[in-house]
């Protein structure tokens, strides 16, 4: 089993299950170097099981962070660039952030079901990470939330994109637009996760989830395959919406990258890093 630096693996062949968890260092957000770990990573996984002695019915996303399951974007990388004036960093970042999304809605072009597995909060890309997967499994403590307004920019790696496929137009408009923490049982109300979990139950309610699922897998699979064709998403639609992102970025002012700044340090602090 193949080794990477911020990315822990295990494969549960029993079950044809591949866990992949954010490792126990550093910021758990999207970095530059994250990014381009997981192109490899993705690559790996289309090689890995390619092979038929390593079946493989399901991919599941957690973190290692105690509290978090990740906080997406890099805001200080943001906000270097965007001094900077490299709106061309900025744009090679938004890529392959789109080729890490895309990759998990498709399940890495495997014929398998993705499930997020959320222990802690999810927060801006973290929150549209979780989005791209088929199902959401989440402990009754977790918090979702898109906090882009509150630096004058908009969530740009699919948020609403994804959230206009699983919700109505208004629910959507209003998650995107709110900036609002939203609790677990909330958005199980509106179906966006499909599972709740006590604190600290999360392996044990994956377990049980994942069993009942392969009861009848081949509906199961089939099922999302179509309701996917019904109303698809592609990866133009993601990369034209992101090239927005890169644009609206270079239009912010200071006032903006002051707040920027203000909850990357915050972040920094709660993750005990060197602000």
């Amino acid at each position: 089993m193949r080794q990477f630096n911020g990315i822990a693996i295990t494969y549960f062949r029993e079950q044809e299950l591949l866990l992949w968890k954010i490792k126990n260092k550093g910021m758990p957000n999207f970095s530059m170097s994250i990014l381009r770990e997981f192109k490899a990573f993705s690559l790996w996984v289309r090689e890995y099981f390619s092979h038929p002695d390593r079946p493989l019915k399901f991919i599941v996303s957690a973190s290692e962070h105690t509290e978090v399951y990740n906080m997406g974007g890099d805001l200080s990388f943001f906000k270097n660039n965007i001094k900077g004036n490299d709106k061309e960093k900025l744009r090679i970042y938004a890529h392959l952030c789109i080729d890490a999304i895309y990759d998990m809605y498709t399940s890495f072009g495997m014929p398998a079901i993705s499930i997020a597995l959320l222990e802690g909060n999810a927060y801006g890309g973290g929150f549209e990470c979780a989005l791209a997967h088929d199902y959401i499994i989440a402990e009754e403590n977790v918090q979702f939330c898109l906090p882009e307004r509150k630096f004058n920019l908009f969530p740009g790696m699919g948020a609403y994109s994804l959230l206009s496929r699983k919700l109505d137009p208004m629910d959507a408009n209003m998650i995107t637009r709110g900036g609002k923490i939203y609790k677990t049982n909330f958005f199980e109300s509106l179906g966006l996760v499909e599972k709740v979990v006590g604190r600290g139950t999360a392996m044990t309610g994956l377990g049980t989830f994942v069993e009942k699922m392969n009861e009848a897998f081949n509906f199961e699979y089939h099922h999302i395959k179509c309701k996917k064709m019904i109303n698809p998403l592609t990866k133009k639609e993601l990369m034209a919406i992101t090239d927005v992102w890169v644009d609206a970025c270079m239009k912010v002012d200071a006032f903006d990258l002051r707040k920027m700044e203000i909850l990357a340090n915050a972040q920094a602090r709660k993750m005990k890093l060197e602000v």
